[in-house]
């Protein structure tokens, strides 16, 4: 399987502060890679370097064995044309209606007539199952998990190649997390779309991921399917994987894995 995104000897920094020191990361394409880390460990810095907004200070990038700051403008556009990002929460356009926020990309980048972008969003929102008539709804008017469904449609909206999710489930219920859960995989599984995702949602990622990066003192600590990473012996780990709640989602995973 091929490697469509490399960090390579990766460093960042805010001031003297390094976040991330020697970190090494491949994402393969096709797959649900999820990243988990205790609080300060850079999760959100390491998407953010990876998509270009955050700077780095040491090594390389590389996506679809391009790097960004060896790209002109218009080739780093071309390139971030080719993948979408769920920010935390949503980050909807509070004053655009759902039609407006997806056909919001489709409009930036240029090229589309009107009608094309009626269709588009037509089948962006039938995609993330939405219904017509939700088109017209302001964000106000949404659910939590209604929220999430138009961000998806949005990222996806000019038919990314990778997808980046911020904390995807954060504030959502149980039954909403679970039904948001389900439909990145089948979206995923349909279009053969790769998918990094920064979660601290274990019941979440063990539905969704294919393997689960570990940040810890920096760098990548483990990386593999989550109940080879569950067994690393640090104190993150053993407090997130193996706490009550993370026994129970591992006995889960176990269970449904023996079922033939």
């Amino acid at each position: 399987m091929s490697s469509v995104i490399r960090c390579i000897d990766l460093g960042t920094r805010f001031g003297s502060r390094w976040i991330h020191r020697h970190l090494d990361l491949e994402v393969q394409a096709g797959e649900i890679l999820a990243i988990v880390g205790g609080s300060g460990s850079g999760k959100t810095t390491l998407l953010r370097s990876i998509i270009g907004l955050n700077p780095i200070a040491e090594g390389s990038i590389e996506i679809f064995g391009q790097s960004l700051d060896h790209l002109n403008s218009e080739a780093g556009r071309a390139l971030r044309q080719r993948w979408g990002v769920l920010f935390q929460l949503g980050a909807l356009f509070s004053a655009l209606t759902v039609f407006e926020n997806i056909a919001f990309p489709l409009r930036e980048w240029g090229g589309f007539r009107k009608e094309d972008i009626c269709a588009l969003v037509a089948l962006k929102l039938q995609m993330v199952g939405l219904r017509p008539e939700d088109a017209d709804k302001l964000p106000a008017e949404l659910s939590g998990g209604m929220v999430k469904r138009v961000a998806l449609a949005r990222a996806l909206a000019l038919d990314a190649e990778i997808l980046f999710l911020d904390e995807p489930t954060s504030g959502l219920d149980p039954i909403a997390a679970a039904d948001f859960d389900q439909l990145l995989r089948q979206i995923q599984a349909d279009i053969g779309l790769t998918v990094v995702m920064i979660s601290h949602d274990l019941e979440s990622i063990a539905a969704t991921a294919d393997r689960v990066a570990v940040l810890s003192g920096g760098k990548v600590l483990s990386i593999g399917p989550l109940q080879d990473v569950a067994q690393v012996d640090d104190p993150y780990v053993r407090n997130f994987f193996h706490g009550s709640r993370g026994e129970l989602v591992l006995q889960s995973l176990q269970n449904r894995s023996a079922t033939p």
